[in-house]
């Protein structure tokens, strides 16, 4: 047994481990102290223990700041003795990825978690008063289950946490390696980061996204502060701006993975409703929904138990989605699913022991909740808001059930089939909900609350209409709209389109600071336009005319949407003419060059001509990892991703040359098996690129001109070297023929030479790619971005109300 490593750096993580136990333990002490202010009825004793609160949390608040720089030290000081950094990290990284490399593991997601939570219970503290104790006292408990996910200990036989401090020796013990003192020596370098998140995505996605994970706490934590203080109605102004700040970011974090899907993986579009992207995705529905109930209970004081169950859910599905992410279930039916560390059991007890808690509270409260018995009005904001919301419901369960498929087959041991197309499968359900949305969200805006004009309100209904109907009309005829459903869905986005305008301009005459609301609705109706148009008129101009077998990697679909492009053969799809023209194999990104052509059908010139850079390469323990090349126009996009190629990777075996004499004079042609040779000329030659020739050597080159059958020439120069008394045979080689050339005698006499040619077969050079044509889909991010800024306008709003009324929270 090794007494002594060499080489080890031990120290940061060391410091890095006693900070786990610091921030776990500080962040148990700062709930109980705030839990007990909450709840003391003593001033004193209140005043005391949430300043011993407040203490513990910025302690737990350094500790966790002091993991982060001991990890990051490790990963960029390439200290490959540390499990985590060898398993995610090499020395050929750039500094950006070696940062992404940091929460690409379980313990560094969870470590960024923790980190926000940390910045927002900073914020919090700092503006919160009496709510201080009940909140921050929440916030400490979700703290404290999260670090106990980094405390990597056993306790009873049972595995707590896993630590990003472990060592690579402790983590592979029984490897022979390691029974050597100088074990280092022999790592060179880690494994480094999976090829398919080396993307400037996965440097800002992550973060915006854990973000917005984060900040769903805060809504979480009004609620349930609500809930332990009986003053169940105090918390829902204070709370909307907090809303409104998650709202923006976790559905920023929710686009830009969209958006990251579309540009760098290889499904052919932006979303492919992903188990992942869907856990992700139905926590904002849900929290929408509780930001407009919250809305209705501020103006109306109704749907206050509504906004409870919105809120409250909004975060178990957050914990929800975390378990189904990380514990390894959704293995074979997501991409972006974390394996499993062997912590189910302890992510279902952090599932639980938060969801329970907040259930029955609000089960024990539920009748004391103030709520108005009598029905709203028909044609009233608070109304329709309420369907809306139920809409996002039903959209979320529908989600929720069919993604959690894997869950109930392995507790109640059913073998449900997950959706084959599963883009099909939710579409059909989903846009009846999308539809219903738009419409809502367009014409509530035109109700007032309590009670609407109606005659005003049919007055304006009828202007939309009479605009919005023959807009339809031309649209769907123009776009070749088929299916009644897109005919419906493109009206439900453009009445939602018009509203919003009218709205804006008409109604508010343009006042920005009141508009957030319509913003963010015609953001959402320009996305689903954006959506429609670019999902149900995709056109795929790629086409298996030769109808190749491209293997069983390949569905019915796949083989005939995709196209062989021999290296340098120009190819015709639809009005651009593609040439596939060589690749970077000999760099490190991998890139392949397709030269993309349009021709004027009068003059036959050219009229448009550029060139895209698809990323393929084979990885040994992955396959083939490829990202797409885009060119973007205004209104459309031309997508191109590379989906076979051969493997360059693997060095082909070197065989002995077979030679064949030919006895041929100048003039004479040989034949290949691809290609002819024609013996141009024999000279004395004092000069050449692959030999020095001295003065008073004799040097005898054959000057070969070579013919492909479809007439592209190449040249070749054998020589016949003399230096001294001894001769040497200087061969020529043609790889991309395969072809080898050696003067192997010269024979005066008869004025010929004996020319050998050895030809070997030749792999052709080609790609496998896709091309899709997606239309207009630039109005989708243009409705994404209003949408965001809907919000954040929203938010100011918010702020600027708060701020000159200083209400004064629970």
């Amino acid at each position: 047994m090794v007494d002594k490593f060499e080489g080890e750096h031990l120290l940061p993580g060391q410091l890095g481990q006693i900070s786990v136990y610091t921030a776990f333990i500080f962040a148990l002490v700062s709930a109980t102290a705030y839990l007990i202010a909450a709840y003391s009825k003593q001033p004193d004793k209140v005043i005391a223990w949430k300043r011993s609160g407040r203490i513990a949390f910025l302690i737990h608040s350094i500790a966790v700041l002091s993991i982060i720089v001991n990890l990051y030290y490790i990963i960029q000081q390439h200290f490959f003795e540390y499990y985590y950094a060898w398993s995610h990290s090499s020395k050929a990284l750039p500094m950006n990825y070696l940062l992404s490399c940091f929460w690409e593991g379980q313990e560094g997601s969870f470590l960024l978690w923790m980190f926000w939570n940390v910045v927002l219970g900073i914020v919090l503290i700092f503006t919160l008063k009496e709510a201080e104790s009940r909140v921050l006292g929440v916030f400490a408990i979700v703290q404290g289950f999260l670090g106990s996910m980094l405390l990597g200990l056993y306790a009873f036989g049972h595995k707590i946490g896993s630590t990003p401090f472990a060592l690579l020796r402790d983590e592979m013990q029984n490897a022979p390696i390691f029974q050597r003192a100088d074990y280092l020596s022999f790592i060179q370098d880690g494994n480094g980061l999976n090829p398919l998140l080396q993307n400037y995505w996965m440097v800002i996605h992550p973060p915006v996204l854990f973000l917005g994970f984060a900040a769903t706490l805060i809504p979480f934590s009004f609620a349930m502060s609500g809930l332990m203080s009986r003053k169940f109605d105090s918390w829902t102004k204070p709370v909307m701006p907090w809303a409104l700040f998650s709202a923006a970011v976790l559905g920023t974090g929710i686009m830009m993975g969209g958006a990251w899907a579309y540009e760098s993986l290889t499904f052919g579009g932006y979303w492919a409703w992903d188990p992942v992207e869907n856990a992700s995705l139905v926590p904002w529905l849900t929290l929408i929904a509780g930001l407009h109930t919250a809305l209705v209970y501020n103006k109306t004081g109704r749907s206050l138990r509504t906004t409870y169950i919105f809120f409250i859910l909004t975060f178990i599905l957050i914990l929800y989605s975390t378990f189904l992410t990380r514990s390894g279930i959704l293995g074979d039916t997501s991409v972006h699913a974390f394996t499993d560390l062997g912590m189910s059991g302890q992510l279902l007890i952090y599932m639980t022991g938060l969801s329970i808690p907040a259930i029955v509270l609000l089960a024990v409260y539920w009748n004391r909740i103030p709520s108005v018995k009598k029905d709203e009005e028909v044609l009233s904001r608070e109304f329709w808001i309420f369907i809306g919301s139920l809409v996002f419901l039903l959209s979320s369960l529908h989600i929720t059930f069919n993604t959690s498929l894997p869950v109930w087959n392995k507790v109640f041991g059913t073998n449900l089939a997950v959706p084959a197309d599963a883009v099909a499968f939710y579409n059909k359900v989903q846009i009846w909900a999308a539809v219903i949305i738009a419409l809502l969200s367009a014409s509530s805006l035109y109700l007032k609350f309590k009670k609407a004009d109606v005659k005003q309100f049919y007055k304006r209904m009828a202007v939309l209409l009479g605009i919005t109907i023959p807009a339809t009309a031309i649209i769907a005829y123009l776009g070749e709209f088929d299916f009644v459903s897109h005919i419906i869905l493109l009206f439900a986005a453009l009445f939602g389109v018009v509203a919003n305008l009218y709205y804006f301009i008409i109604v508010l005459s343009g006042k920005w600071k009141l508009s957030g609301a319509a913003v963010a609705h015609l953001g959402f109706a320009l996305t689903l336009v954006g959506i429609l148009f670019s999902s149900a008129k995709k056109e795929t101009i790629s086409f298996n005319s030769m109808g190749v077998n491209f293997g069983k990697e390949f569905d019915a679909a796949a083989q005939r949407s995709n196209m062989l492009l021999y290296k340098n053969v120009p190819v015709q799809m639809k009005q651009y003419m593609v040439t596939y023209v060589g690749d970077s194999v000999a760099e490190p990104n991998f890139y392949y060059k397709v030269n993309y052509e349009v021709f004027d059908s009068t003059t036959g010139t050219i009229k448009e001509q550029f060139t895209l850079y698809p990323n393929a390469q084979i990885n040994p323990k992955m396959g083939l990892i490829a990202n797409p090349d885009t060119r973007h126009y205004l209104s459309k996009d031309l997508y191109t991703h590379v989906t076979s190629v051969p493997d360059k990777t693997k060095e082909t075996e070197q065989k002995e040359k077979e030679f064949k004499s030919n006895l041929v004079q100048r003039g004479d042609t040989i034949f290949t098996t691809t290609s002819f040779v024609i013996l141009e000329s024999i000279e004395r030659v004092a000069n050449s690129k692959k030999i020095t020739i001295e003065e008073g050597d004799l040097a005898v080159a054959a000057n070969l001109l070579v013919k492909k059958l479809d007439g592209q020439s190449y040249s070749a120069q054998p020589l016949f070297y003399i230096h001294g008394d001894r001769a040497t045979l200087v061969d020529d080689e043609l790889p991309e023929l395969g072809l080898t050339f050696r003067l192997n005698k010269i024979i005066p006499d008869e004025n010929k030479i004996d020319l050998q040619i050895a030809e070997v077969e030749v792999q052709p050079d080609f790609i496998v790619m896709t091309a899709i044509v997606f239309p207009y889909i630039n109005i989708l991010w243009l409705g994404i971005i209003v949408t965001i800024l809907g919000f954040v306008i929203s938010l100011v709003r918010n702020l600027q109300k708060k701020r000159s009324s200083k209400p004064v929270l629970p």
